[in-house]
């Protein structure tokens, strides 16, 4: 009962989740709107472990090693996220580029500060599960450094430091994609032989996500050997727009109603069918060809 409960909240804090970063909110807006569904999802998750006590060790150190850990993530990136782009400078890509890499060495310094913890984490090693994820066990402080916010009725001394482990991963693949696109945008230069305006995608950046799986299933580019990265990026590339993960993207068209599951690639299909029409109607040669036809009746 207890573990289809848990699959259903991580259900709704995905989807939750993702449906706030597709729409447009401000940075303050965002961080209050994540926040307010991690904290009641959490709440939800607390009540129902106390509700339905875990039945042995094993279970205990599953939930505290590998569920609670995620939900906690989440609120810790969304925190870490707010604070890397309120203090994004306002200048040069340079001054970007600066603020972005120093970021990363503050990550990378966490991660060698808990280097072991870390390691742990990394290689799912389970020899001190039963003292990191057991509530009530005597840890010393040397062997778990940091706690989180103490709660012996839900929290173990290691369930906080593996969370912040996974948000720091979550936040170093973000600052990464943003470094990742910033250069590429700083890249974009015209062909001194051809003198033309650079193209922008102002649509929305889903359609990209429809056409780009269009391109890849259908195997137009590369005799069907690209992958989808290599087409994510390319368009990306070309158009100047972040698209973001692709396969988080392609969640959104799947929650679609599936009548317009496909909405851009359909508009397209009918622009063009509109285009063939009106260039029927109005060809000269098929309105000559049917005053002949009038005539020979």
């Amino acid at each position: 009962m207890l573990s289809k409960f848990i699959g259903k909240l991580s259900t709704q804090l995905t989807d939750g989740l993702l449906d706030i970063n597709v729409e447009k909110l401000s940075i303050e807006k965002r961080l209050a709107k994540a926040l307010l569904l991690i904290r009641s999802l959490l709440l939800l998750l607390q009540e129902q472990v106390l509700l339905h006590p875990l039945k042995d060790k094993t279970e205990e150190i599953y939930f505290f090693k590998n569920v609670k850990p995620n939900f906690l993530a989440a609120k810790i990136f969304e925190q870490e996220r707010y604070n890397l782009e309120q203090n994004k400078p306002v200048g040069t890509w340079k001054m970007l580029l600066a603020y972005y890499e120093s970021e990363l060495e503050i990550i990378r310094r966490y991660f060698r500060q808990y280097a072991y913890l870390y390691q742990y984490y990394r290689t799912g090693m389970t020899e001190m599960d039963e003292l990191y994820f057991i509530r009530g066990a005597e840890v010393p402080s040397v062997l778990i450094p940091e706690f989180g916010e103490p709660d012996p009725k839900f929290s173990t001394c290691g369930d906080h430091l593996f969370a912040k482990f996974i948000a720091y991963e979550k936040l170093q693949e973000y600052i990464l994609e943003q470094l990742r696109l910033g250069t590429l945008a700083s890249q974009l230069t015209l062909p001194s032989t051809y003198q033309s305006k650079p193209l922008h995608w102002t649509g929305e950046s889903i359609n990209l996500v429809e056409l780009g799986y269009g391109l890849l299933d259908s195997g137009q580019l590369n005799n069907g050997q690209a992958g989808v990265n290599d087409i994510f990026k390319w368009l990306e590339e070309h158009f100047n727009v972040s698209i973001g993960i692709p396969a988080r993207r392609f969640v959104e068209i799947k929650r679609r109603k599936r009548l317009s599951r496909t909405r851009f690639l359909d508009n397209l299909r009918d622009s063009v069918t509109k285009k063939i029409e009106e260039d029927e109607e109005f060809n000269p040669e098929k309105l000559t060809s049917k005053r002949e036809s009038k005539k020979g009746w």
